[in-house]
């Protein structure tokens, strides 16, 4: 089935329902506001210093169970079952693509819905793996609606090294796979409910890209 251009789809949603237009611009309803951060900088933390990756084999890729999509307003908490979450309920501002100190699913769950990809890692793994995510990310190549849509954040209740979040798909792995991880991305990316490439409003935290 054609996926229709983000304007258009917008304009069809309209159409048939009082939604929101979720097109990059307009922010939907009640999250207007400039909002507390949702992952506040403790959340980049290495809160284990013991804490080691397990060995370094090949990573795996798995479908997860989907939970919704349902924008829910602060300061109501969101909770999933899957961690991290590959769906599920989510604020209405999504992020600002690229790199985050501290950036929790909240967020970026809306950017999974948008189509992209989200690179985490656990706070404790050693800086290289971070720049090795980093690089792999910012190597991927732009599509016909501009560049690679991807977010890159600790996560700490991360039970891998490292992980790779699509709408509804995970890979996890104790250490930079970069073939695999390379391979998952393209798969997955822009398989997800909505096509839209614009960036969200919400940026703290915000590194660059």
């Amino acid at each position: 089935m054609p996926r229709l251009p983000a304007a258009p789809l917008c304009l069809l949603m309209l159409a048939l329902s009082s939604l929101a237009c979720d097109d990059g611009a307009t922010i939907p309803a009640p999250d207007a506001a400039p909002p507390a951060p949702d992952g506040g900088p403790a959340s980049a933390l290495c809160g284990d210093p013991g804490w080691s990756p397990g060995a370094c084999v090949a990573g795996a890729a798995e479908a997860v169970p989907g939970e919704g999509a349902a924008h829910v307003a602060e300061p109501e908490a969101i909770t999933w079952q899957a961690s991290p979450p590959a769906s599920g309920a989510h604020r209405g501002q999504w992020a600002r693509w690229g790199e985050y100190g501290a950036l929790g699913p909240e967020r970026w769950l809306h950017n999974l819905e948008h189509g992209g990809v989200a690179f985490l890692y656990h706070p404790c793994v050693e800086p290289a793996v971070v720049d090795a995510l980093r690089a792999i990310a910012r190597a991927l190549p732009d599509d016909d609606t501009g560049p690679f849509r991807w977010i890159l954040a600790p996560y700490p209740e991360l039970p891998s090294a490292v992980a790779v979040v699509a709408w509804e798909w995970r890979y996890a792995a104790e250490c930079v796979r970069a073939d695999e991880i390379e391979d998952f991305a393209r798969r997955r990316y822009r398989q997800a409910p909505e096509d839209v490439r614009g960036d969200g409003s919400y940026a703290e935290g915000w590194l660059g890209r």
